[in-house]
């Protein structure tokens, strides 16, 4: 009996002494598995179909609006085109080599996913 009370003992001071360390540990291991989960989603929904349109570019924004956020990534583009055929207005944010003028047409690829969802990006050109 003194062995079972001394062994709860143990866990009881093991408890109060490291769950601050527990906790961490715990967070530092989830931290990179959540970022993992937006990976895992897309694979989910893959590109099934691709459609090449044409649009013209109505807006241009440089991003990141808040400069510190671009670290690692750097400053990019982000378009709003309206597509031909059709009057929708798109927002596309793609890695370009040269920026886009306002008002030029250029030929977009429309991505259709599987389920239902379309993202578009420039075409390379």
């Amino acid at each position: 009996m003194a062995t079972v009370s001394s062994l709860r003992n143990r866990l009881l001071l093991f408890q109060a002494e490291y769950r601050d360390a527990v906790i961490g540990v715990v967070f530092f291991c989830a931290l990179p598995l959540a970022a993992l989960i937006p990976i895992a989603m897309n694979q989910d929904n893959p590109v099934v179909a691709t459609q090449s349109v044409m649009g013209t570019i109505e807006y241009v924004r440089l991003m990141p609006i808040n400069p510190k956020m671009a670290a690692g990534r750097g400053l990019y583009y982000t378009y709003d085109g309206r597509l031909d055929g059709n009057s929708a207005v798109t927002s596309i944010d793609d890695e370009v080599g040269m920026p886009h003028l306002v008002g030029s047409v250029i030929p977009i690829e429309r991505q259709h996913h599987k389920r239902g969802g379309d993202t578009y990006r420039f075409l390379n050109e």
